[in-house]
């Protein structure tokens, strides 16, 4: 932005006046003398001091001096949309780290919750084993559930330490750094409307807007290629003194001082062909870029109708694991019920805790998939993901909305 902005300034500066001053000094071998008839006369000093201040306004320039200021803004325009590019971009990724986060989060509390039910049952498996109820194998199958659950949960601590190891890595923090997200209420906005997306995404794709912007500038530069073709009109004002001392304050033969006020036209009108060739080859780049532009914006259409399917897809999936969930649920509940009543085995008990474990589990990545596809699809709209972003964090019977806040 800085470099793009002190370029605006020089090409501003083109169109204002220059202010140019000299000195100089010559010494002759001779005298300078006037031959005439009736003998020589001197008109000059043999030790020559002269200095000079001229002012030169550009009047006309064949509108080369215009278009290089407006090229120079323009450019300053789009080291704008760069930047919103980037920040696009940058949101994106840390949206998807904190969902990440997030999630990792939830499944440490299902590895959890696992660890704790299997505790549990490794101990009425004791007990059962030490009354004769069980055969040993099924009080080894407790162990060896249980010993499996804490390797789990082991890892699941270790995504979560790797997840806010991400996060601070992108908002450039230590990496150790501590980072809370917090859930507070916040609405659910659903997508639908591919016409409506597709038009979005063409205004305010930064990317789009950027090759639009170096279209103008090539245009811009094929009309100062042209402005060769035109004569360049100054107004022009001088000063100057000549003298035989340093000040120039002398002169025993002629004024001292002079001045006078100009217009200066210049007119290059052959240039073997070189301009013409110049505004060919910026003709061929604004083909070329016109190219660029119509694929540019089939691949935008095309992102943003696999966005909108990858969130539908998402959508549909929370429904389903959310059936998943409440029948695991319901099956871990009434098989641990039968194991207490010895009407069902250790093998059922960890079959049931293992649906429940990957229900939950599947449950809360079709949440985040969701909303991480959401985010994906604000990205390719052009809409920055608010600060405030919506996910659901419980379960079936007791979900609330919730949004992430950065502290």
């Amino acid at each position: 932005m800085a470099v793009a902005d002190e370029s605006v300034k020089s090409a501003r500066a083109d169109l204002l006046p220059k202010i140019s001053a000299g000195y100089g000094y010559t010494a002759l071998k001779e005298d300078p003398v006037l031959k005439m008839a009736s003998g020589d006369v001197q008109i000059a000093s043999r030790k020559q001091y002269n200095w000079n201040v001229t002012a030169v306004q550009p009047l006309f320039s064949g509108f080369a001096l215009s278009s290089r200021y407006n090229i120079a803004r323009l450019d300053t325009l789009s080291r704008t949309l760069e930047k919103d590019q980037t920040i696009l971009d940058l949101t994106r990724s840390v949206c998807s780290a904190c969902y990440t986060l997030l999630l990792a989060g939830k499944i440490l509390e299902v590895r959890n919750d696992e660890v704790h039910a299997l505790i549990a049952h490794k101990r009425d498996a004791q007990l059962f084993f030490s009354q004769g109820l069980i055969p040993p194998n099924d009080r080894l199958k407790a162990d060896v559930a249980l010993s499996n659950a804490l390797q789990e949960q082991e890892r699941a601590k270790a995504n979560v330490r790797k997840a806010v190891i991400g996060i601070n890595r992108l908002l450039n923090r230590s990496l150790e750094s501590e980072l809370v997200i917090k859930d507070a209420p916040m609405p659910v906005q659903a997508y639908d409307d591919l016409a409506a997306l597709s038009e979005r995404a063409l205004k305010d794709r930064p990317i789009l807007r950027l090759v639009d912007i170096g279209m103008k500038q090539l245009e811009l530069v094929k009309k100062a290629s042209q402005s060769a073709w035109y004569p360049q009109i100054s107004v022009v004002g001088s000063y100057a003194k000549t003298g035989d001392n340093p000040s120039a304050s002398s002169n025993e033969y002629s004024d001292s001082d002079g001045s006078y006020v100009g217009v200066k036209l210049e007119w290059n009108f052959w240039q073997s062909g070189k301009i013409r060739a110049e505004v060919n080859r910026t003709c061929r780049q604004m083909e070329a870029l016109d190219a660029k532009i119509e694929n540019l914006k089939a691949q935008v259409l095309e992102e943003v109708s696999d966005a909108l399917i990858d969130c539908q897809l998402a959508r549909t999936n929370i429904a389903t694991a959310e059936k998943a969930l409440s029948q695991a649920r319901e099956n871990w509940r009434i098989t641990d019920l039968q194991y207490q009543q010895q009407v069902a085995t250790s093998s059922d008990v960890l079959d049931a805790r293992s649906f429940l474990t990957q229900a939950d589990t599947n449950y809360y990545r079709a949440v985040y998939g969701y909303l991480d596809a959401v985010a994906g699809l604000e990205r390719t709209i052009g809409k920055k993901p608010s600060s405030a972003l919506v996910f659901s964090t419980h379960s079936p019977t007791m979900r609330k909305k919730a949004r992430l806040e950065y502290e």
